[in-house]
């Protein structure tokens, strides 16, 4: 199977029932399928063919989809970009993936207009919603005769390239496959309860591998709903959609959820709590605390569950059980995923040991695009991947994060994990979010360690309270030397907080 099969499918089998809901339009499967065969008859006749790259810059919108699954069905490459990316950045990505096309929005015009003149390889340009000089409407591509032919396209063939962050040097393309896919939304419904009844809020960026294999593969290969959010801000109108659309399946990041438990109280908490309709929240893509973890359910009373991967597993690795879930850990690895903690020469380790965790199954990368060297740097050539996260299974077989290898800080030849001194300082009412990060002394080479924190709205952070809570929780060698308070954290799209940013703070 390729991903524009899953349409195809589900609008043979039910097709009136509705695929996605964008600004309280719905789309049924039949009305969607068409949409992506007429697309892809659109492409074909600009010249698209298997293997060609089509980049997406766009906000959360059924174009977005409808424009990867009918590079799907001619076997294209689709390259989502981040929409707070710069030109520079941009342009380097479309360079890298040779675009031969770019669909964005308006309102990224100008960033994606300026990239574009440093990319040879871009011939097509498409704006989501008008047109704007040498950038057509994006439905024009729907309005010719819709693609009729087969393209020789595999599960094993490559349907998207995500770029990483580029949070630690430059993004790399992560290349994952239908198959991958494929493999990732069955394996996550092997771990939880799902049927087409549900109905999924697509509130994260597409951009991100979680959202886009949580809520839209997943619920494809359901034949389910998706409600279309198109910004993760204000939170109001995602209320309200959850209540209107009786949202029943919320994935989110943990800042999210942090969000929704310190600003929605009183009356507005409990109204949501006694008419809420969603049974299952999903946390992922960032590490989730316990006090927010504890919080959000005992504000909502909805359960929350808390998993584990990352792009390069496209993304989904491990999860916990809605029954036999243990808070503080990532939960178990998904059924057809293998887990193991081993050391830098590969030895496995036992429980309760820390060390890197790699992963092997069919939801893992081919490898990163035209970087033989860091391919074979992360991929063993019988499939482990070596994801560069610190973690150690519990007796009962849990998976915990410790900590990312390259974010430990080492003091006089000792390991301190930055995760384990940020839920020491978690641990205080006033503290909202809390990032620590070690800072290398130049004079002599020795790392310090340093924490950030930001306020709950109306409270006032106690230094002094902090460093006693150190001193009472933490080897002294694990104590921060300094403690800033800051206004806001520094964060990506996806709000997951850039330690090197902090890092490079004077």
């Amino acid at each position: 199977m390729i991903l524009s099969d899953l349409i195809a499918a589900r609008a043979a089998e039910n097709p009136n029932d509705v695929a996605i809901v964008f600004r309280d339009q719905p789309i049924t499967y039949a009305e969607l399928h068409r949409r992506v065969l007429a697309c892809a008859g659109g492409l074909s006749a600009l010249g698209i063919r298997k293997g060609d790259a089509f980049a997406v810059l766009v906000r959360n919108s059924p174009e977005f989809i409808i424009l990867a699954m009918a590079l799907s069905v001619l076997g294209g490459v689709v390259v989502p970009i981040n929409f707070l990316e710069k030109p520079d950045r941009i342009a380097l990505i479309l360079n890298d993936a040779g675009a031969v096309g770019v669909l964005t929005g308006r309102e990224f015009y100008r960033h994606v207009a300026t990239a574009a003149k440093k990319v040879p390889t871009l011939k097509h340009f498409f704006l989501r919603e008008g047109e704007h000089k040498e950038f057509k409407e994006f439905s024009t591509l729907m309005t010719g005769a819709p693609y009729a032919g087969v393209a020789d396209v595999s599960s094993d063939d490559l349907m998207m390239l995500l770029y990483t962050s580029g949070t630690t040097g430059l993004p790399k393309g992560v290349m994952l496959t239908h198959g991958n896919f494929l493999s990732n939304a069955e394996q996550c419904r092997g771990a939880i309860r799902l049927d087409r009844k549900d109905r999924f809020l697509c509130l994260l960026p597409l951009f991100h591998s979680f959202s886009w294999t949580t809520c839209a593969v997943l619920p494809f290969e359901l034949g389910a709903t998706i409600v279309i959010i198109e910004s993760l801000l204000p939170f109001d109108p995602v209320i309200a959609a959850i209540w209107k659309h009786k949202i029943t399946l919320f994935v989110a990041v943990p800042q999210i959820y942090q969000a929704l438990s310190s600003k929605i109280r009183g009356a507005k908490a409990i109204i949501l709590r006694l008419l809420n309709p969603v049974r299952l929240c999903i946390s992922g893509a960032a590490p989730l605390a316990t006090k927010v973890h504890e919080n959000f359910e005992k504000t909502f009373g909805i359960k929350l569950l808390e998993g584990y991967g990352l792009t390069e597993c496209s993304p989904v690795a491990a999860m916990n059980p809605e029954k036999g879930r243990k808070i503080g850990t990532v939960g178990k690895p998904l059924p057809g995923v293998s887990i193991d903690i081993r050391d830098d020469e590969g030895k496995l380790f036992g429980q309760g040991e820390v060390g890197e965790i790699w992963i092997r199954g069919a939801n893992v990368m081919k490898g990163y695009f035209h970087k033989p060297k860091e391919t074979e740097e992360s991929l063993t050539p019988d499939g482990w991947l070596k994801t560069g996260d610190m973690g150690r299974f519990d007796t009962d077989g849990y998976l915990s994060i410790v900590d990312r290898k390259k974010d430990l800080i080492i003091i006089k030849g000792l390991n301190v994990y930055p995760g384990e001194v940020e839920a020491v300082i978690a641990a205080d009412d006033s503290v909202r979010e809390v990032a620590v990060v070690g800072k290398m002394d130049p004079e002599t080479s020795e790392e310090t360690i340093r924490a950030f924190v930001t306020a709950k709205e109306g409270r006032t952070i106690d230094k002094a309270r902090l460093f006693s809570l150190c001193r009472e929780n933490l080897a002294a060698y694990k104590r921060p030397r300094e403690i800033f308070i800051i206004n806001e954290m520094p964060k990506n799209a996806l709000q997951k907080i850039l330690k090197k940013e902090l890092r490079a703070r004077p």
